[in-house]
């Protein structure tokens, strides 16, 4: 049987229990009111698995058959409230949970258990617990992609069916705030009422709702308006063209101007009361600028890093102030680790790393701080077509054994949205899943088990070959998003700081090794699609591989664009040979189909700059034909 996570204890037992229509979901004495959405939850599975009607009850008087739901505190070594067992005898099926979030738990893994043997469920005995006591994911909603609120509800009972138990939603700009209408009056952007639904959406599935907020740098939406643009530690000219590759680089707060303050404190307080979460996180990661220019005499004085923690010190005590525990990113604290001890005791570090083999050093520099720390992967999905599940499986495994190894509070996976968030949420779930085994359960399963276990529970794949597909085509990258994106700012004119023949220094080596067989990484994915093709009618939901189908395609294109790219710049044939002007009807066509991709999990956002990248390339080709 595969489970996700592996349980910490699972013993086979002979025989099995049938479950009929004469079945009850009981809720013994003593099971809180929230045991009844987890019955309705489990009563709707055992319905979609087996056609069976299972009701709820409560056990009144005499013994009803099924399975029973029992609370029952002094489980688990530590009593933690998320420990659970399952009991599946030929006379029925019980369930304990140490608190609600166990109970919870349970459910979720007998759920796995129905869509694997249906009404038949074999006898067992199950003990399980987390590893770590958070297991979460941080979701940007903020570089162009903005979830609707129907995909992020159906995010947060992934997270729950994984026994995910915090989510953070990233935001620069992407929220309602008063005062901001020049910041998001082109936008569609989250709203007050959005957060206190999913507030309340993840709060039934025990998933904590943590609000996260860009503090320091990467304000580069809001730093470019009129209103704020005296606020930025560098000045840029008014009307300067948006660039993908400057939005990640630049544009941090002056934190000398007092007005910077209030503006993050303003930003704060509105956001803050919407959410019933106990924690605050103020990021404060990559401030490339920090005194580099308007704070620059300051730096003088007192140094760059000393600017730093003074800053993240006054956010995190006005976090305080107002009763929640701050978090931060760690990337500028670990340069100096004893400084943190300057910040709030109870401050949450973030110590993130997407390196496939991570070094241990910074995890093993804040564990001697004492400071509690999140352990930070990445899904690897930023720049690319399809997330490169190699990259994911490698950088999440080695931080998640760092996580166990240093006793961290928690594994934090990440999700962002680099260069216009073009990638599907829908490639970025395998890493998900991924970090979500990884936290719970310190025995690592390998890549190809998990790929297998993934195939099988999330996508109904009795094969199990559905995630091994996906990291094939994975693999088939001649030219990434990103890089066609940085040709296209370079040929704008968006980036005047690099040339074309630093663009070539800096990308040939990653790609010659990989430009030769362009035309058969192509054909490879042809066949990766065909492969798919043929899986979609045993599975689940077969239209969930339609992403993706879709992203593979536009893989093509690029790598086409690539080879067309080495004759015209290197000079060089490439046996995958291109018509320009073919080749830009089909960026166009292509991108009119993402669109309807993109709208079917996100709002509008700011689609249309992925738009404008595909409309540059394709006027590029015909004009250069």
């Amino acid at each position: 049987m595969r489970l996700i996570p592996q349980p910490r204890k699972l013993t086979m037992l002979p025989g099995a229990y049938r479950l009929t229509y004469r079945d009850r979901i009981t809720l013994e004495a003593g099971c809180p009111g929230e045991a009844v959405e987890y019955a309705l939850l489990l009563s709707r599975e055992i319905k979609a698995q087996t056609g069976l009607d299972v009701s709820l009850d409560r056990r009144l008087s005499g013994f009803h058959p099924g399975i029973h739901l029992y609370l029952e505190p002094s489980l688990g070594a530590e009593g933690t409230d998320e420990a659970y067992t399952i009991d599946i005898a030929t006379t029925g099926v019980t369930v304990k949970g140490a608190g609600c979030q166990g109970l919870l738990h349970a459910v979720q893994t007998l759920r796995q258990m129905l869509r694997q043997e249906g009404a038949m469920l074999p006898c067992l005995h199950l003990e399980d617990a987390p590893a770590l006591p958070v297991r979460g994911l941080f979701y940007d909603a903020t570089r162009c992609r903005i979830p609707t609120m129907d995909f992020l509800k159906e995010l947060v009972d992934k997270c729950s069916f994984y026994k995910l138990n915090q989510l953070h939603l990233y935001v620069e700009h992407t929220f309602l705030f008063d005062g901001f209408s020049e910041v998001w009056r082109d936008d569609t952007p989250l709203t007050a009422q959005d957060i206190l639904e999913l507030d309340a959406y993840c709060r039934a599935r025990n998933i904590d709702l943590v609000p996260s907020v860009a503090t320091l740098g990467h304000l580069y939406k809001v730093l470019r308006t009129g209103s704020f643009h005296h606020l930025s530690e560098l000045e840029e000219p008014e009307g300067a063209p948006f660039s993908f590759h400057h939005r990640m680089g630049h544009h941090t707060l002056n934190v000398t101007d007092p007005d910077s303050l209030k503006l993050v404190f303003d930003m704060i307080d509105q956001f803050l009361p919407l959410f019933s979460s106990k924690r605050f996180n103020i990021n404060g990661d990559e401030p490339f600028d920090l005194g580099q220019g308007r704070g620059k005499a300051l730096t003088g004085e007192i140094g760059s890093h000393e600017m730093y923690v003074e800053w993240i010190g006054k956010i995190c005590r006005h976090v305080e102030s107002l009763g929640k525990q701050p978090m931060f990113w760690g990337d500028v604290i670990l340069a100096d680790p004893d400084t943190i001890h300057r910040l709030p005791k109870d401050i949450i570090c973030m110590n993130w790393d997407y390196a496939v083999n991570p070094p241990e050093g910074n995890t093993r520099k804040l564990a001697a701080t004492g400071v509690a720390q999140y352990l930070c992967p990445g899904v690897q999905g930023w720049k690319q077509t399809i997330n490169l599940l190699d990259e994911a499986y490698a950088n999440i495994s080695k931080m998640a054994q760092y996580a166990h190894k240093y006793k961290a509070q928690g594994l934090l996976v990440t999700e962002w949205g680099d260069y216009g968030h073009l990638q599907d949420p829908e490639s970025s779930l395998p890493g998900i899943i991924y970090a979500a085994a990884m936290g719970w359960n310190p025995e690592l399963p390998t890549q190809e088990a998990l790929d297998r276990d993934i195939s099988l529970v999330e996508y109904g794949d009795p094969a199990g070959q559905v995630l091994s597909i996906v990291r094939t085509l994975s693999r088939q990258v001649v030219m990434n998003w990103g890089e066609a994106v940085e040709f296209t700012e370079i040929q704008r004119g968006r980036l005047p700081e690099k040339t074309m023949e630093r663009f070539w220094q800096d990308f040939l080596p990653r790609i010659e090794r990989l430009l030769p067989r362009a035309a058969e990484a192509n054909e490879t994915i042809d066949r990766c699609q065909e492969a798919l093709c043929k899986l979609m009618p045993g599975l689940r939901e077969p239209g969930r591989l339609v992403p993706y189908l879709m992203m593979s395609d536009g893989q093509k294109l690029l790598n086409r664009l690539m080879a067309w790219l080495e004759g015209k710049y290197l000079g060089r044939e490439n046996a995958l040979t291109v018509d320009p002007k073919a080749l830009a009807r089909e960026l166009e066509c292509w991108y009119n189909d993402y669109k309807r991709l993109w709208r079917t999990t996100s709002r509008e956002g700011e689609l249309y700059r992925n738009g404008e990248v595909i409309f540059w390339l394709a006027d590029f080709l015909r004009r250069e034909a």
